[in-house]
């Protein structure tokens, strides 16, 4: 079955077979969230997408300086995002679910962004940073100060193994990221999981956020 809604600016497709499935909720385009949604084994959780997203705005949790030339710069919109996903995105997907537990994941910044709101909030039992933006400046120091809130159930954190091949400087830093990351998570007594998948960023998108997803199930 398929719903879907606005809000704000943002479109919201729920994608679901059981009311009673847990909820995972991601940040992509609805076409991706449906071929996702396909190739998951029976029974299926529900997906939840929000596309029409301002990423360098609504997923950077402060700002920040662009990594790309011609790109903009991240103005650290995640809070209200978040706000707005807590109070009236959840509410609204939600209701004709009960799900069983909830989980958030999501690739690039939208992988950051999903990590970073488990120490925003305990509303996500699960959470997956596929790819993720970990390389954000400061954010390593920022989650050492701030523990996933909850203690969630479980974490997966994956990375193309050519990653920290960019030409960007600090996008190369993302590995030694991601594991400091993964270290971090575990001392506070939560299990991490850190794969590594072959090539590079842009590389193999949809199977990663699979794997993502079956890892969080």
């Amino acid at each position: 079955m398929e719903r879907t809604f606005s809000l704000n600016d943002s479109a919201v497709t729920v994608l679901w077979n059981d009311a009673a499935a847990p909820a995972l909720y991601t940040v992509s385009e609805a076409a991706e969230a449906r071929a996702l949604f396909a190739s998951l084994p029976v029974p299926r959780p529900t997906l939840v997408c929000i596309s029409g997203v301002d990423w360098d705005r609504d997923l950077s949790p402060w700002p920040a300086e662009r990594v790309f030339r011609g790109g903009e710069n991240f103005s650290g919109g995640a809070d209200d995002f978040l706000h707005t996903l807590l109070t009236q995105l959840i509410p609204s997907a939600e209701k004709s679910l009960s799900p069983a537990w909830r989980a958030i994941f999501g690739y690039s910044l939208a992988g950051l962004f999903s990590l970073w709101a488990m120490t925003k909030t305990d509303s996500f039992q699960r959470c997956a940073s596929v790819s993720g933006s970990l390389w954000f400046d400061g954010f390593a120091d920022y989650l050492s100060a701030h523990p996933l809130l909850g203690r969630p159930e479980r974490v997966y954190l994956s990375l193309g193994d050519r990653e920290e091949k960019a030409k960007n400087p600090r996008m190369q830093t993302v590995r030694a990221a991601a594991e400091q990351a993964k270290v971090i998570i575990e001392s506070q007594g939560v299990p991490c999981v850190f794969t590594l998948n072959p090539g590079g960023h842009f590389q193999d998108v949809s199977t990663r956020q699979k794997r993502a997803v079956l890892a969080l199930l």
